[in-house]
């Protein structure tokens, strides 16, 4: 997808009053040119900065850039947010006014999704190569034998602390498992969560205007929780780093 500024450069409409600035600057006068220019660069801007196609542009370029692991749960989220979005095309002025803080929480959080997701590629890299390159549980055991029948102190020692070093690794990975594990289970709950919401939206859009304004903080703060344990995996994940 181009992004947004090339579609408003590019949009028919506008170079169509582009050409029209220049004609009427060249034929008419010359005062209608910047005139026209102005009107030019406000639909061009108004364009470019639309926030449907902002954020499709942003998602589309988030594409493939996480791990394989997180991009499936990623575009879980971003499928449920598209469909709040979509669902709202239909609803009435009224309606459409009042869910639209909704629409916006749930933009907010995906694109909070999406910060740890790639906040969990380090990690995930990380446990990837400790359990290809490094078999701890060996290194350990051969340790562990070679401080039996040993007396000089110095010698004990060190071994010991390669023992405690070993130990230390083997830890800081099972934290790191289990880090990513509760990432997994957290955003498997923002699914779950966007799903709902998109229910509450569509039922909503039924029960008219007057409801959906009645039933709204509650969505909102639903949706911030979920943002609320989001943080807390994150912070969780910065101290482990």
């Amino acid at each position: 997808m181009r992004s947004p500024l090339i579609i408003a450069l590019f949009h028919p409409l506008n170079l169509a009053v582009l050409a029209w600035s220049i004609a009427a600057g060249l034929v008419a006068a010359w005062w209608l040119f910047p005139l026209g220019l102005l009107f030019w660069l406000i639909m061009v801007i108004n364009i470019a900065n639309n926030r449907s196609l902002r954020f499709t542009y942003d998602m589309q370029a988030r594409t493939g850039t996480l791990s394989p692991r997180f991009q499936k749960l990623y575009d879980q989220v971003m499928r449920s947010h598209d469909r709040i979005a979509k669902s709202l095309i239909s609803a009435s002025g009224r309606t459409r006014r009042a869910l639209a803080p909704v629409q916006a929480e749930a933009e907010t959080l995906t694109n909070r999704v999406y910060t740890a997701c790639h906040q969990m590629t380090g990690p995930e890299n990380y446990l990837k190569i400790a359990a290809t390159n490094t078999d701890l549980e060996g290194e350990r055991a051969l340790l562990v034998l070679s401080l039996e029948g040993v007396t000089d102190p110095v010698v004990r020692r060190e071994k010991q602390e390669a023992l405690q070093a070993v130990d230390a690794r083997a830890q800081k990975i099972k934290g790191i498992a289990a880090l990513l594990d509760r990432m997994e289970a957290q955003l498997s709950s923002v699914v779950s969560a966007l799903d709902a919401t998109l229910a509450d939206v569509i039922r909503l859009q039924a029960t008219g205007a007057a409801q959906a304004e009645k039933e709204v903080p509650l969505l909102l703060q639903q949706i911030r929780g979920q943002s609320a344990q989001l943080k807390a995996v994150e912070d969780e994940a910065a101290r482990v780093a």
